[in-house]
């Protein structure tokens, strides 16, 4: 065997080989896509992943799974109680943003997208725990680790064009960075790209491990790997590239040159980091984006402490039933904040935050109960194995790849909100499914012994899988068609009606209909009337900028709702606006003589961040 290629003896199955090319599609073609359409940067990407994951459970439907037993033998059920704990969580939160659409006001598209995502990993996770368990956990984790290494290969590629060769990228083959020197292959975030090379430099080690490729192999893509996150300047790649050496500490059976590999991860970044340094003093054009954000003199947090800061303050305010899921953004923005960050931020960049202040503490307790419960029992797993005991080695290894990628994505989701994108979430809710079946005793491999026959793991399933997995697939289909409703709003295609016909007509979407609404409330200029104060139900559950406060203080005006429309306006002031803004330049530039415009007088009293909302606009 080449050291450079996969070695497919271990693919012989024809239900490997059958399922083989699925989950390749299912987290490498999502990766791939350049192209974009606003209002949404990623929307193709992450349809993408569901319509190729949905497609991917389909086919494990279709392949017919079967259990292989000896004759009279029962068939086992497995149980686990982190999958137990995982799926409550899940269901906790889609309960939770079911609840904000209907007493809420959350917009139906953001529910809907968000309990439809839940609902995709919730079928992920027990299909593929079930399906570890039919053919084996290291067959099924084959399948996934081949699929993240070709994809950070990829992923590899196309950083180091868009770094070395910065003329090449033209937004269709490959997405033109917004930081020059700064890598983000097609995924177009810095943080991705990095979580993503460090998941796939995981998934060599294991590949490596089960012996279909060389070590050779997995140390040359674990070194280029950790060169793309140096070139992401990515915090978060940083410390994530230090679990591939927790993992070679703690796997003590991995092969020796195997575990140096793994180990090197941190020490290859350092190496990296001096010649990309080297490199940018070596002549002019040669751009580091990481050296530029060391010096540029920003938070090092990004705001993030500060922004956490308020999160407290608010989780305070709503201790058991919290602001309400995906209501988080609108209640920061119309809480009062002074000092507060500047940037309008949607998430609060932490997702147990996120869940203690949306779900309120006693239902974010569940959910970190949750998912505490379904990392444990990986955990649990990683004390060293027998000495001999192969198979114990090997499960202890598959256990500690699956932890190590949930590590990541959970680490990732302490600083941003990478499980909010599906091209990530589904992913890892396949590696903790396989893991969970590993560290719940599912078999390795399924050999069928002399003696042993099929039995069909139960007509039911395999029907339900295949059903389950084509709606996924269907529902991804209808949700891009009904986008394009909306990119012909921002980005009208050939022989397209009018402005405002477009609008209206994207209005009347169930997915994106709250995207319309954006463009139809921000459509008056400020010597025009505005829109009325109801049209904004369901675009200020989305995010709230200056155009959107702007809008809806001149509305709340318009409406008779003066002091609410200067307390709004007091709260667009925290965020330091620039003085051009044409509708405060009364404010810093006032007319000698004349009266203070209404914007520029401070409000009568403050407002709960509820009482501001539409449906509240006549409690005065």
């Amino acid at each position: 065997m080449h050291p450079f290629t996969f070695s497919f003896a271990r693919l012989t199955s024809p239900w490997q080989l059958r399922l083989w090319p699925w989950f390749l599609a299912a987290v490498l073609l999502p990766t791939l896509l350049a192209p974009s359409d606003p209002p949404m940067i990623t929307f193709y990407n992450q349809i993408l992943s569901v319509a190729g994951w949905g497609a991917c459970v389909w086919a494990l439907g279709r392949a017919g799974a079967q259990q292989l037993v000896a004759p009279g033998s029962p068939v086992a059920r497995l149980r686990s109680k982190g999958l137990v704990g995982l799926s409550v969580a899940l269901l906790v939160c889609m309960t939770a943003a079911g609840v904000s659409m209907v007493w809420r006001g959350l917009a139906e598209g953001l529910a809907l997208m968000a309990m439809g995502s839940m609902a995709c990993a919730l079928v992920l996770l027990h299909v593929l725990f079930r399906t570890s368990q039919e053919r084996g956990a290291s067959t099924v984790m084959d399948l996934l680790a081949r699929a993240l290494v070709l994809t950070v290969a990829v992923a590899v590629l196309l950083s180091f064009i868009q770094v070395f060769l910065p003329s090449v990228p033209d937004g269709r083959l490959l997405a033109i960075p917004t930081m020059a020197g700064r890598a983000v292959a097609n995924l177009r975030q810095p943080n991705h790209l990095a979580t993503m090379l460090v998941l796939g430099s995981m998934a060599a080690v294991w590949v490596a491990r089960r012996g279909q490729w060389s070590v050779l192999a997995t140390a040359t893509l674990v070194a280029l790997a950790m060169g793309g996150v140096v070139m992401t300047a990515s915090r978060t790649g940083m410390v994530g590239s230090a679990l591939l050496l927790v993992w070679a500490l703690r796997d003590r059976r991995m092969p020796a040159a195997l575990r140096l590999a793994a180990a090197s991860a941190p020490l290859w970044y350092a190496a990296w980091w001096a010649f990309m340094y080297w490199w940018s003093h070596a002549a002019e054009g040669h751009a580091f984006a990481a050296a530029a954000r060391l010096g540029d003199g920003s938070d090092i947090s990004s705001s993030r402490f500060a922004i956490w800061a308020n999160v407290l303050q608010l989780v305070a305010q709503h201790p058991w039933t919290g602001v309400g899921w995906g209501e988080f953004n609108v209640a920061w923005t119309f809480t009062a904040f002074p000092g507060r960050p500047t940037a309008f931020f949607d998430h609060t960049h932490n997702i147990v935050l996120q869940w203690l202040v949306e779900l309120g503490l006693p239902m974010a307790a569940v959910v970190i109960v949750g998912v505490v419960l379904a990392f444990w029992a990986l955990w649990q797993q990683w004390g060293l194995p027998p000495e001999g005991d192969v198979e114990a080695a090997e499960r202890h290894s598959l256990v500690c790849l699956s932890g190590s990628l949930v590590a990541m994505a959970g680490l990732h989701s302490l600083l941003e909100y990478p499980l909010w994108y599906t091209y990530f979430l589904l992913p890892t809710a396949a590696a903790w499914a396989v893991g969970l079946a590993a560290a719940a005793g599912a078999p390795l491999e399924v050999v069928p012994p002399a003696g042993t026959h099929q039995v069909p793991s139960g007509v039911a399933f395999a029907d339900w899988r295949a059903v389950a997995g084509a709606a996924m697939a269907a529902g991804a289909v209808w949700c891009a068609l009904d986008y394009q409703w909306a990119v012909n709003v921002y980005a009208p295609r050939y022989g397209h009606a009018p402005l405002n016909d477009r609008i209206e007509s994207a209005r009347k979407r169930l997915w994106f209909g709250y995207q319309a609404d954006y463009a139809h409330v921000n459509g008056p200029d400020l010597d025009e009337a505005p829109r009325p104060v109801h049209d904004f139900s369901r675009t200020l559950h989305n995010i709230v900028d200056t155009r959107l406060m702007v809008a809806y203080a001149r509305a709340l005006h318009a409406e008779g709702q003066l002091d609410k429309a200067r307390y709004v306006v007091a709260r667009l002031r925290e965020f330091k606006p620039p003085r051009s803004n044409a509708f405060l330049k009364p404010c810093f530039q006032p007319e000698p003589g004349q009266p203070l415009a209404w914007q520029c007088q401070p409000p009568e009293r403050s407002y709960h961040w509820r009482e501001l909302m539409p449906d509240q606009a006549g409690v005065r």
